[in-house]
């Protein structure tokens, strides 16, 4: 159970959040974040007999990728793509795809990362709310991208493409898993009582837009 209570910061954005989605469809609420994976092994502990120092395997690669994901996390429907880099370029590329898919004025949710700049969005369809400094607890993005670093600890990856292909099948099968549900009831500012007949409804949430990388 999530606790806001060393960090008034959040606490206060929190209360915003909740007032903003008065104004949104559960539906129309989205939120944003990125992670970078590549060809360098992340080690992580790992059992190994008494005595003995465990073994792994190390890749040291240079080559790295960026999972671009915004997900509804009231009904999983979601948007994904690889991008080289995390800048406003590429950033204002998946807005204006994600932009281009949805039906409905939405809102969108992301932290303050340079690249994340308000101009580049097109508030007829998303309307940019950024998060304060050091307030992961406010996006379930942070936590769902957790559970993903964890299959990718010490695994060597031999291309990018085998890298991006592996990170594809952990998101789909954490998408279809009832952790999308189960992470969505630990933020306090969801409404909960509008969970409770939630899981029948959810998808594998990624709309991949690797078509026009």
């Amino acid at each position: 159970m999530l606790t806001f209570a060393r960090n008034q910061e959040a606490l206060r954005n929190s209360k915003k959040i909740c007032n903003l989605r008065s104004d949104f469809p559960d539906s129309a609420i989205f939120f944003h974040d990125e992670l970078r994976a590549g060809t360098r092994t992340e080690l992580s502990r790992k059992w190994a007999p008494t005595g003995h120092r465990p073994i792994a395997p190390v890749k040291i690669g240079y080559e790295n990728t960026y999972l671009y994901l915004t997900i509804c996390p009231f009904n999983g429907k979601g948007f994904a793509t690889f991008l080289p880099k995390l800048d406003s370029a590429s950033f204002g590329w998946f807005i204006q795809k994600v932009e281009d898919t949805i039906a409905q004025k939405s809102l969108f949710i992301a932290d303050g990362a340079k690249a994340h700049k308000e101009e580049l969005f097109n508030e007829n369809k998303l309307v940019f709310k950024k998060l304060p400094p050091a307030c992961p607890e406010l996006n379930p993005i942070e936590r769902f991208f957790k559970e993903v670093r964890k299959h990718l600890k010490n695994r060597v990856f031999e291309s990018l493409k085998i890298a991006q292909t592996k990170i594809e099948e952990i998101v789909e099968k954490i998408s279809e898993s009832a952790y999308l549900e189960s992470y969505l009831r630990s933020f306090k500012y969801f409404n909960r009582q509008k969970l409770s007949n939630r899981t029948s409804e959810m998808r594998p949430p990624h709309t991949y837009l690797t078509d026009v990388i």
